[in-house]
C-alpha cells in the first residue's frame, strides 16, 4: 500500500496582534519551623538518616532561592494518505461521479481535545472505486493450498506397502490394508471438500475488491521546557515537581516572554518558540501554550555537633534533598 506524507498549505497571514502586559506573581518563601519540620518527616521516613539529628538541629541560615520551570506546548496535527481495500458486499459506491475528492487538508477533522495526543482516521470522500480482485481474477475462488487443486493428497502409507509385500513373500494370505486411504493411495482433502477450490482470502469470496484513499490525522503535543534555578541542587529535580503558575498564555501562536525581570528566562523563551517555529516541516501548528512555573526552593544550613551542612526543600510538595545529612549505621545502607 503505497503510503503519502502531505505537508501542510502555507499558513495564511495573520493579523497583527500585539501581546498582552505580562505580569508575574510571586511566591512566598519558607520560615525556619517549617524547614525543621520538613526535614524531620523526610528523616522519619528514610530508614538512612539520622533522625535525632533532625529533631536537634540548629538551621542557621534558610534563603529562599525560587526556581522557574518554563514549558512550551506546541499542539500540531499531521495527514498522511494510503490506498486501502476490502472486499466489496455490494452496496453504493462514492466515486468520482459524486464529485472531485477534496485535498487531505481540506477534509474536515477536529481534535477531540487539543494539547493531547491522538489519532483519527477516516475516507476522503469520493475516493471509491470498485475492481476486479487479483488474487483470484475476479473469480471468488483460488485453487486450494493443501491438495494443489487436486481434490485429494497423497497418503503416507508406504510402510503398509513394504509390510504387505514382506508378508506376501513369506507366503502370508494376511491383507494389511491402509486404514486411512484402504490401498488407494490417495486421502480425500477435507480443507476444500475435494473441490479442489478454496475461498479468496483477499475478497472473501466477493470477487470484487473496494478500493478507497484513507486518511490518517496524527495530533501531537510536542513539549519543550527549560530550568532556570541559581542552587546546587540538580535541575532535574525541580522538574519533577509542582510549582505556582506565575504567567500563562494559551493562543494559536504565543508571544515570548520579554519582560520578566530574569533575561535567561526571556532569551530561553524566544528561543524555544522559535524553534518550534520551524521544526514540524510535515505538521501544521493549530495551537500553542506556554507557562511558567514558579518552582519554591529553600537552602537550608544547619549545625549538628560537629556538623556543618545543607539540604534543600524543594516543590510545593515540599519534597527534601539532603546528600550529606547525617546517616545512622543500618543493613541497609552497608556497602558491600
Amino acid at each position: 500500500m503505497e503510503v503519502a506524507l502531505i505537508p501542510p498549505p502555507p499558513p495564511m497571514q495573520p493579523q497583527t496582534v500585539y501581546p498582552q502586559p505580562m505580569q508575574f506573581k510571586d511566591i512566598d518563601n519558607l520560615d525556619q519551623a517549617v524547614c525543621k519540620q520538613a526535614m524531620i518527616d523526610y528523616a522519619a521516613e528514610s530508614c538512612c538518616l539520622d533522625s535525632n539529628a533532625a529533631k536537634e538541629m540548629t538551621i542557621t541560615r534558610n534563603n529562599g532561592l525560587t526556581a522557574y520551570h518554563y514549558i512550551l506546548e506546541t499542539f500540531t496535527e499531521s495527514r498522511k494518505t494510503e490506498c486501502k481495500r476490502k472486499p466489496h458486499h455490494g452496496g453504493s459506491v462514492d466515486g468520482s461521479e459524486n464529485g472531485s475528492a477534496p485535498s487531505p487538508w481540506d477534509v474536515l477533522c477536529n481534535a477531540d481535545k487539543i494539547f493531547h495526543n491522538h489519532t483519527k482516521k477516516m475516507k476522503i470522500p469520493h475516493t471509491e472505486y470498485i475492481r476486479p480482485c487479483n488474487n483470484c481474477i475476479g473469480r471468488g475462488y483460488i485453487q486450494c493450498p493443501e491438495c494443489h487443486g487436486n481434490g485429494q493428497k497423497d497418503c503416507s502409507c508406504s510402510k503398509w506397502q513394504r509390510n504387505r509385500e514382506s508378508e506376501m513373500l513369506l507366503g502370508s494370505n494376511v491383507n494389511h490394508a491402509c486404514p486411512w486411504c484402504k490401498d488407494t493411495g490417495f486421502l480425500k482433502c477435507n480443507k476444500c471438500s475435494s473441490s479442489g477450490r478454496a475461498i479468496c482470502t483477499e475478497c472473501n469470496g466477493c470477487r470484487n475488491m473496494k478500493t478507497y484513499t484513507e486518511l490518517t490525522v496524527k495530533f501531537i503535543n510536542h513539549v519543550r521546557d527549560y530550568i532556570f534555578q541559581r542552587s546546587d541542587m540538580p535541575d532535574q529535580l525541580v522538574k519533577n515537581v509542582s510549582g505556582k503558575v506565575v504567567f500563562e498564555q494559551d493562543l494559536d501562536q504565543v508571544f515570548p516572554i520579554t519582560t520578566h525581570p530574569i533575561k535567561e528566562i526571556n532569551n530561553n523563551s524566544k528561543r524555544i518558540i522559535n524553534e518550534h517555529k520551524h521544526a514540524f516541516p510535515y505538521e501544521r501548528i493549530k495551537r500553542q501554550r506556554q507557562r511558567l512555573l514558579a518552582v519554591p526552593v529553600t537552602e537550608v544550613h544547619f549545625t549538628w555537633k560537629d556538623t556543618r551542612s545543607r539540604y534543600w526543600i524543594y516543590g510545593m510538595e515540599r519534597k527534601v534533598y539532603a546528600p550529606d545529612f547525617p546517616q545512622k549505621c543500618c543493613s541497609c545502607c552497608a556497602i558491600l
